[in-house]
């Protein structure tokens, strides 16, 4: 098989199937946090919000920090840990031949 050929499958730009349910789904969630005018049932002042927001609102501020949390993780890329060994191996060097190495002199 020749690299960088196409033997077979779709062709080059042919969308990908629509699938309604996919469409619903991502419809209901964009109106989840769209803003829309609203009026507050107390005071009769009317405001713009999204659903998101005010219950995020209606949460105590432990639990609107975990939710925050949580979100972000779908925003910025999780970073991975790194072991890293940090030992010597030159336990037999003296501070003067480690010196005498960085300048450039020879044990001769």
């Amino acid at each position: 098989m020749a690299l960088g050929k196409k033997t077979g499958g779709r062709q080059k730009g042919t969308p990908n199937k629509e699938n309604p349910l996919k469409g619903y789904i991502r419809s209901h969630s964009m109106a989840y946090f769209e803003p829309r005018n609203r009026k507050d049932e107390k005071t009769g002042k009317e405001f713009v919000a999204s659903d998101f927001e005010l219950d995020m609102a209606a949460l105590a501020a432990d639990d609107r920090v975990a939710a925050e949390l949580r979100l972000l993780k779908f925003h910025m890329p999780e970073m991975k840990a790194i072991d890293m060994d940090m030992t010597v191996s030159e336990a037999g060097k003296t501070i003067e031949d480690r010196l005498a190495e960085l300048a450039g002199e020879d044990d001769e």
